[in-house]
């Protein structure tokens, strides 16, 4: 706790004795202001009593005072609305940064479906590939086939024109035998 000192002030001509906790200074401007405001007052009416200025002075004061009280509950209201106003970016920001973490966690699941994707992309390309490999190599057997029945189709066929003149053959060989067996008879 402070000391409490006295200060020595005049306020409308008259001493007063002031114990206070508070600066010298700060007791010397509260008395200048009451003094300020006594002198206007009795500078408006100078028929007025000093207890008549000092009642009026009060009154002004009051009435100052009132109005700093006022302007500081309007002050003080504003200040709350703004902290409201101000709140609102930090509630949207913060809501914002959900929806960011949301859009990062389906971002990391996507990524990891698109990685497993890929993986059997991978599969399916080398499987496609395989799978190509297998059909020239079939192509090829069905080529050599072809080609071997071909040869198979060409040999039947001389085979049988073979045949067809071995038949002739033997059919002259029985016609001359039995024309000889005739002949011979």
């Amino acid at each position: 706790m402070a000391e409490k000192k006295k200060t020595t002030v005049s306020i409308f001509g008259t001493e007063y004795v002031m114990v206070s906790e508070k600066s010298e200074e700060y007791i010397y401007n509260l008395a200048a202001k009451v003094d300020e405001v006594m002198i206007e007052v009795a500078k408006s009416n100078s028929r007025y009593s000093q207890t008549m200025v000092a009642v009026l002075a009060a009154l002004n004061l009051a009435d100052s005072l009132q109005k700093s009280q006022e302007e500081l509950a309007e002050t003080a209201e504003k200040l709350e609305n703004i902290q409201g106003e101000m709140q609102r970016p930090f509630e949207e920001l913060n809501e914002l940064r959900q929806e960011l973490e949301a859009i990062k966690e389906q971002y990391t699941k996507m990524q990891s479906e698109y990685t497993k994707s890929q993986i059997e992309l991978g599969k399916v390309s080398r499987e496609w590939a395989k799978a190509q490999e297998e059909l020239k190599d079939l192509r090829c057997e069905l080529d050599v086939s072809k080609e071997t029945i071909n040869d198979v189709q060409n040999k039947l066929f001389e085979s049988q024109i073979e045949l067809l003149k071995a038949k002739k053959e033997l059919d002259d060989a029985k016609i001359k035998r039995i024309d000889k067996n005739r002949n011979i008879r």
